[in-house]
């Protein structure tokens, strides 16, 4: 009787040990975007790349999107993660000065043409160890950046930097508040949900960001001179809190692995660049919205108002000699 009840708790103890592991991972994986469900990176970004990773974890382990910031406000993003509020989010570097400054070199205007570009940068410095410090509180699923801004202005055309002194404009981080500043213009903060509000009221006179922005937030009505001259680009990421990734079995971990990295990142570039110039052909072919190409002449002005950006930059970081080395790698992987 002593052997057969041996024999019944190992039988036991062998069939609730695999279960109660299973039931211990089995859980919702919460991931946090500022965006409304029907954003452009919530739909087309981040849904897509939780489906596909869904449909491969086991163990009951799957990620859930919680949209339109209800678990935080957009510069909230890397701490929800960080403190494990959320366990993956999309995050704007920028929009935390001081925790990713080195992330902020694509903000310097002429680096970053498309979002292939501004992926292979942040990706190879992120791979040569020159941006591990800064992500070193987290899992990287992709670093990549926004196609390069445009200028869209509610006044007339703008096709002289000289032309923007005195306006008042969108900024999209604070650096970008001093490039303005080398043209005579005055940055203004704006949530994006206020920017359309703020061109129709006259708060600002226009705003420097992507054709998906444009479109979504229907800003041709207040705002229809786009001026094509390559502005900043700004970095973007999707970060996820390292406990929670350590606490998966190596087979989630494998599936989470696969979809991470640069490839991940080089299909979100693919998904932004291609995206932004089929709104911007539908907007040409609309004839409702001026764009102001810009000749080589032009060009060379911008270049010109600008040219001190990248000094800017560097002496804006607290290591000024790491920032350069930064600069440099970035100059080298775009080609220039």
């Amino acid at each position: 009787m002593f052997k057969r009840l041996l024999k019944t708790t190992a039988v036991a103890l062998f069939c609730a040990a695999p279960l109660s592991a299973t039931l211990a991972e089995a859980r919702q994986l919460r991931v946090s975007s500022f965006e409304p469900a029907q954003g452009f990176y919530s739909s087309k970004i981040i849904q897509p790349w939780m489906d596909k990773v869904n449909a491969k974890l086991s163990g009951g382990v799957e990620f859930k999107l919680y949209p339109g910031s209800i678990l935080g406000a957009p510069p909230a993003q890397a701490d929800l993660v960080k403190a494990g509020v959320a366990d993956m989010a999309l995050v704007v570097p920028t929009y935390t000065p001081g925790v990713f400054p080195l992330s902020g070199v694509v903000e310097i205007p002429g680096i970053v043409k498309n979002g292939a570009m501004g992926a292979d940068i942040l990706n190879t410095l992120l791979e040569d160890g020159s941006l591990a410090a800064e992500y070193s509180n987290y899992k990287v699923i992709a670093l990549f950046t926004t196609p390069a801004y445009r200028f869209f202005v509610s006044g007339d055309p703008v096709t002289q930097p000289s032309e923007l002194s005195g306006l008042k404009l969108r900024s999209p981080s604070k650096f970008g508040s001093e490039l303005f500043a080398m043209v005579g213009a005055s940055g203004v903060g704006l949530p994006a949900p206020q920017v359309y509000e703020g061109l129709e009221r006259g708060v600002v006179s226009g705003a420097v960001w992507v054709m998906d922005a444009y479109r979504t937030f229907r800003l041709n009505e207040v705002a229809p001179n786009i001026t094509t001259t390559g502005f900043i680009a700004t970095p973007m990421s999707i970060l996820m809190n390292k406990n929670t990734y350590d606490s998966l079995s190596d087979e989630n971990k494998a599936v989470i692995d696969e979809m991470s990295g640069r490839a991940t990142a080089e299909w979100i570039a693919s998904v932004i660049d291609t995206t932004d110039a089929e709104i911007e052909t539908s907007f040409r072919k609309d004839g409702k919205v001026n764009f102001v190409d810009l000749d080589e002449a032009d060009q060379a002005a911008w270049d010109e108002a600008f040219s001190g950006a990248a000094e800017a930059w560097v002496n804006g970081q607290p290591d000024a000699e790491v920032a350069a080395t930064i600069l440099r790698r970035a100059h080298e992987t775009a080609g220039d």
